[in-house]
């Protein structure tokens, strides 16, 4: 089995650069609705779940960028296929500060569920302090060792923010949780994983202001690498 790595000087250059060149600029979020055009998803009531994610993903861009002045990129459009890691690796040249993957699945009670999730194959180990060579190659399923104490910093706080009263009324919710999510692989920003569990196919509608909401640290400060 091949073992996929990336230059960290490399990374840690076009970050550094970037940051040069940007330090005064909004943020840069990059969403990612599940599916493509090989991949339709889950069934859901009517439809699937590549389509709801995608229109729910361009709410949620418009939104964002409406209040908090932040730059929103999409990993796709209608009738593209996307292959193994071009997210991340589309992610990592662009040396976003947010990842952003978003899922949908049929729930069969009445109100909806929305879990989160951030990568993580072993927590003790995933979650071990380290320092890293800027000259060494870092394993694709590693990289997200570069941002982990950020990304769940940020799990944090969006729980916070969703576990308000007046959405526990709208959805229940779960998370975050650290699991082995294969979408999330690769990706050096703090990314997290949003999946909705919905009985109809319009109450993803529901989800935009709360999550909009979630995500006012975007308009805080850049993300600072944690390098």
């Amino acid at each position: 089995m091949k073992k996929f790595c990336i230059p960290l000087f490399f990374i840690i250059s076009s970050i550094t650069i970037y940051t040069f060149i940007s330090s005064k600029s909004t943020s840069l979020i990059m969403i990612d609705p599940s599916g493509h055009a090989k991949n339709v998803g889950r069934k859901l009531v009517e439809g699937y779940e590549r389509a709801q994610t995608f229109k729910f993903a361009e709410v949620l861009r418009d939104e964002l960028k409406k209040k908090y002045d932040c730059r929103v990129v999409l990993t796709r459009f209608p009738g593209e296929q996307i292959f193994a890691l071009q997210n991340a690796s589309f992610a990592n040249r662009l040396s976003i500060d947010f990842y952003l993957s978003l899922h949908f699945y049929r729930e069969e009670s009445a109100k909806p569920k929305l879990f989160i999730y951030n990568l993580v194959y072993d927590p003790i180990f995933d979650l071990a302090k380290r320092n890293f060579d800027p000259f060494q190659f870092v394993p694709i399923h590693q990289v997200h060792f570069i941002n982990i104490f950020n990304t769940k910093y940020y799990g944090r706080l969006i729980r916070e923010v969703l576990t308000e009263s007046s959405y526990q009324k709208i959805f229940d919710f779960y998370g975050p949780y650290g699991i082995p999510i294969k979408p999330l692989c690769g990706i050096i920003a703090p990314a997290i994983a949003i999946e909705i569990g919905i009985c109809q196919e319009e109450q993803w509608s529901l989800f935009v202001e709360p999550l909009v909401a979630s995500l006012q640290f975007l308009s805080e400060n850049k993300v600072e690498m944690d390098f």
